[in-house]
């Protein structure tokens, strides 16, 4: 495609702040593609430790990649330049810390033009690189994950309430239909600093988009030191639920119940939020009264604190071990995969060492994953 100036069929979205360590490892995968016909489109949102410098060096390399600056309001309003500048038919979103497996592109192309749907995701690994050497696990894994599928709207909804521990397609990195986003006007909203991701997704398939699952996984989401940084704030979950209010109830339709229990779910986090907060402060009573009143605050906070007093005596609760299917010659070669693009060339100038992370925190209501939707 060098040199072409007709739109591409894939558009791999990467937004990018002070992601010096692992932006040049996303690239390299990204230009790796097996499909050629793709744009590369990074927006940099104001970075200072060498991000922007990698991008231009991989731009000169690979004339598919482009650069563009970002508005520096908020990770939501950096993905909405990201989807205003694409320029492919599909847009397959790609976080500026994470690898793609070869095919990834072609598999979630395939399995559209197959079936149209609007949206569709590959199950991911879930990798850690540091010190201790490279461990991973499968994110979507059991039976009902082993078989190509399309995810319902009470599937993808009943696995994004805080305290499950069924699986979440908000979770996965999706390819979308830009047509289709562009027809019912679908964009980011700026208001979320987390879950902005679910959020799309969900008024997406409440606009009627269909969403279709792909058990090869072909995404490798990287944990590190700052990826399990945040913790949840009321306001984040304040946000959350402006948002859910904000749905047309036009369009909700039968999946009125669904949202109203997604609602439930949201405001009894935020309870649970106030209960920790009594119990630090040893108001006792207060914390009683509340997990009393409201039983979706009083089970987050008994699983909160159970992990907080096995994590003092040395146990792990994390939600997902190691799979066997890591064990297989797939699951090898993913691994294979991943240690290539983590060693691939980055910059003249960089470090290619990479740099220590510290262990994954066991899963919680108050600690949640990188960037995944709540």
């Amino acid at each position: 495609m060098s040199g072409s100036t007709n739109p591409p069929e894939v558009s791999i979205l990467i937004v990018a702040r002070n992601t010096a360590p692992f932006i040049g490892s996303a690239l390299a995968s990204a230009r790796a593609q097996s499909v050629a016909d793709i744009e590369v489109l990074v927006v940099d949102d104001g970075s200072t430790d060498g991000t922007t410098d990698i991008v231009r060096w991989h731009a000169a390399q690979d004339d598919r990649v482009r650069l563009i600056g970002g508005p520096c309001n908020g990770l939501s309003a950096v993905r909405n330049l990201s989807l205003d500048a694409c320029r492919g038919r599909f847009a397959a979103i790609l976080d500026s810390d994470d690898i793609l497996h070869p095919r990834h592109v072609e598999r979630l192309l395939a399995a559209q033009r197959a079936h149209g749907d609007e949206i569709c995701a590959a199950n991911m690994v879930e990798f850690q690189s540091d010190e201790k050497g490279l461990r991973a696990g499968l994110f979507a894994d059991g039976k009902a994950w082993r078989a190509e599928r399309r995810i319902g709207l009470d599937e993808f909804l009943a696995g994004s309430m805080f305290g499950s521990r069924a699986v979440s397609p908000g979770y996965l990195k999706p390819l979308f239909d830009m047509a289709f986003m562009r027809r019912h006007g679908l964009r980011y909203d700026e208001r979320l600093r987390i879950g902005e991701d679910f959020d799309l997704v969900l008024r997406a398939m409440l606009a009627g988009a269909r969403y279709r699952f792909l058990p090869a996984p072909g995404y490798y989401y990287r944990r590190h030191a700052a990826s399990t940084s945040h913790r949840l704030s009321p306001q984040d979950l304040e946000g959350l639920l402006v948002a859910l209010d904000a749905v047309d109830a036009g369009t909700a339709g039968e999946a009125a119940p669904l949202l109203g229990a997604r609602r439930d779910n949201l405001a009894g986090a935020l309870a649970h939020l106030e209960v920790i907060a009594a119990l630090k402060g040893r108001q006792w009573r207060r914390a009683l009264h509340i997990t009393a009143a409201n039983p979706v605050s009083r089970r987050l906070t008994l699983t909160s604190l159970r992990e907080a007093a096995a994590k003092r005596i040395g146990l792990d609760f994390s939600r997902r071990a190691s799979s066997p299917w890591l064990r297989g010659e797939e699951g090898q070669g993913a691994l294979r995969q991943i240690m290539a693009a983590l060693h691939a060339p980055m910059h003249p100038s960089t470090d290619l060492s990479i740099p220590a992370a510290s262990p994954s925190p066991p899963h919680s209501t108050t600690t949640p994953p990188r960037s995944r939707p709540a």
